[in-house]
């Protein structure tokens, strides 16, 4: 129902559909989030999604609801021209009026419904400074339920976010936040799961930077951008389950590199892909956003960017640190001791050897990603 409701996100062309497609899987995932039984943190994130969830849900509503009273239709399309004249007429009249306010509504509450509609979407999204949800949903529900959350909505949300396209400099002011608490707040994480949370939230501010320049190049960037977060997303999820972690800390995975050597080395080049360290795919990503901003004239964000890729590229070497040079906790000696050997199987390895081909070798060859990128963002505009 999750991927149901993600297919239908990306295809949907009114409002009406677009809350469908998009509470279809957010009421799923609740349940989700809480399936384990017995455990008074999965309910706490089960609670905790559901009721920011229902918050973001009636701010969407509420846009809906003033776009749509407004022009009389639920079309995106529609609604997007409407707000670009709305905008064009609130202008005209702020010049002529020397900053009173238009007569007409509709020029000021067009914008205020777009509003509404993207904060609600940067909640799904968990940018900052909507993020306070992500680190404890992300850490109280299943494994198997975090990799789904991170990776499906967030394309589904994408596309509706390159439709409405930007309003009045949000996802400018999300990226910039996304990206200092997403570096800053994993630094002093110990939780494997909280920390990728932290994560995603920076990677995010770099796609809403893309989106938010608003340009094909930079919506380009943006979406290749998101496919190989998604890709390593999978990969780094896919070897936590099949690792068996008995209490996702980070400390958890020293000593990899002697017991589990194949699989040490397979996370470890994906944590430096994701951090963006070439020769690595992760920095094919965050060159291309960076470079659409610089051709744009962001020199601060760009900068920003830059400082912010060095602080989060700390915490991810210092896994690396932990997985090749660091001994084995004395504090896990007795859990891994007593845990039943956990072999990986063949649908696991499938899904890290498909993950992990485009992480190491599509910098070396990148049009066909390029290329069904492009093809992308061509039906997205």
């Amino acid at each position: 129902m999750v991927t149901l409701g993600g297919v239908l996100l990306v295809l949907s062309s009114n409002w009406l559909s677009v809350y469908l497609a998009i509470e279809l899987p957010t009421l799923s995932l609740f349940i989700l989030a809480a399936q384990k039984r017995g455990s008074g943190h999965s309910a706490e994130s089960g609670l905790k999604y559901f009721v920011l969830g229902a918050l973001s849900s009636g701010l969407f509503l509420f846009g809906c609801a003033l776009l749509c009273g407004l022009t009389g239709g639920a079309s995106i399309p529609c609604i997007d021209l409407v707000l670009y004249q709305g905008v064009a007429q609130t202008l005209d009249s702020a010049i002529d009026q020397v900053g009173l306010l238009s007569s007409d509504p509709s020029g000021v509450m067009t914008p205020i419904g777009s509003l509404l509609i993207t904060i609600a979407l940067l909640f799904k999204l968990s940018a900052a400074p909507f993020h306070m949800w992500a680190p404890d949903v992300y850490d109280g529900a299943p494994t198997t339920t975090t990799a789904l959350l991170a990776t499906v909505p967030k394309v589904a949300i994408f596309s509706i976010l390159v439709s409405i396209g930007p309003v009045v400099n949000l996802l400018l002011v999300g990226a910039v936040f996304s990206m200092v608490v997403g570096a800053i707040g994993a630094l002093n994480q110990t939780k494997i799961k909280r920390l990728l949370a932290y994560s995603g939230i920076g990677h995010m501010g770099f796609v809403l930077w893309g989106i938010e320049i608003g340009s094909f190049e930079s919506v380009l960037a943006s979406l290749v951008y998101m496919i190989l977060y998604v890709t390593m997303s999978i990969c780094i999820f896919a070897i936590i389950l099949a690792l068996g972690v008995v209490k996702n800390l980070i400390v958890e995975f020293s000593g990899l590199s002697r017991r589990e050597p194949v699989l040490a080395l397979t996370l470890a080049l994906t944590l430096l892909s994701i951090a963006g360290i070439p020769p690595l795919v992760g920095f094919l990503s965050k060159w291309l956003v960076l470079l659409s901003g610089v051709v744009y004239q962001y020199y601060l964000v760009s900068i920003l960017a830059v400082i912010c890729s060095v602080v989060a590229g700390v915490y991810y070497v210092r896994i690396v640190k932990i997985i090749y040079f660091q001994a084995d906790s004395s504090l896990l000696i007795g859990p891994k001791t007593l845990q039943k050997e956990n072999r990986v199987n063949l649908r696991k390895s499938l899904l890290i050897g498909a993950s992990l081909y485009p992480i190491g070798f599509t910098i070396v060859s990148p049009n066909l990603l390029l290329q069904v990128a492009h093809w992308a963002t061509m039906g997205l505009f």
